[in-house]
């Protein structure tokens, strides 16, 4: 069975996730740090690249850019999966594979930042955004876009990083720190 992506996101997936992604600054500080954690001259890998990757540049890390059917062979000390990546997965095992993929990429004690959403059923219902919910397979279907997203809830992506052995290092609800909130961003970091 092939792989279905969503392509491009349109108007309304941009909203729905403006939040986790709308500060690219701070999330260049957070993957800096954590990649300065691991390597004197860190190497990170940025799915979908735009301005985080800039950011992390201007931190002074070596930033490779890639999409997810173009994933380079070599390694880096840390793996961002902004906001949507795991999302544009429609298929369970489709995301498994991803982090399994991305987890062949990292250097030994390297880390894996996967950027998301923290799943809120109750809250979706009254959500301007939020058209459906097929909770059997974990779908949300937003206004104006064309296919739905397959949401992943935290414990679900601690399981796919632990089949990629992977580790749960951290959770948060955004770059500085913050709790990990029910609708909330949520930002988990997995160690090599």
């Amino acid at each position: 069975m092939s792989t279905h992506i969503v392509e491009k996101p349109a108007g309304s997936l941009d909203a729905w996730f403006a939040s986790p992604a709308g500060d690219p600054a701070g999330a260049a500080a957070f993957l800096a740090e954590i990649a300065e954690r691991v390597a004197r001259r860190p190497r990170v890998l940025v799915l979908g690249g735009g301005p985080v990757a800039d950011a992390l540049e201007a931190h002074g890390c070596a930033v490779a850019v890639a999409g997810f059917d173009s994933l380079p062979t070599s390694r880096f000390d840390v793996v961002h999966a902004g906001s949507d990546a795991l999302s544009r997965f429609l298929v369970q095992r489709d995301q498994v594979r991803l982090v399994r993929r991305l987890a062949t990429l990292l250097r030994p004690g390297g880390a894996l930042v996967v950027q998301g959403h923290h799943p809120d059923p109750v809250g979706w219902a009254a959500h301007p955004l939020v058209t459906g919910h097929d909770c059997a397979r974990q779908l949300l279907f937003l206004a104006d876009a064309r296919v739905p997203l397959r949401y992943v809830w935290p414990s679900e992506l601690d399981l796919m990083a632990e089949l990629a052995e992977l580790a749960l290092d951290s959770r948060w609800g955004g770059w500085y720190g913050e709790p990990a909130e029910c609708g909330g961003p949520v930002v988990s970091l997995y160690r090599s």
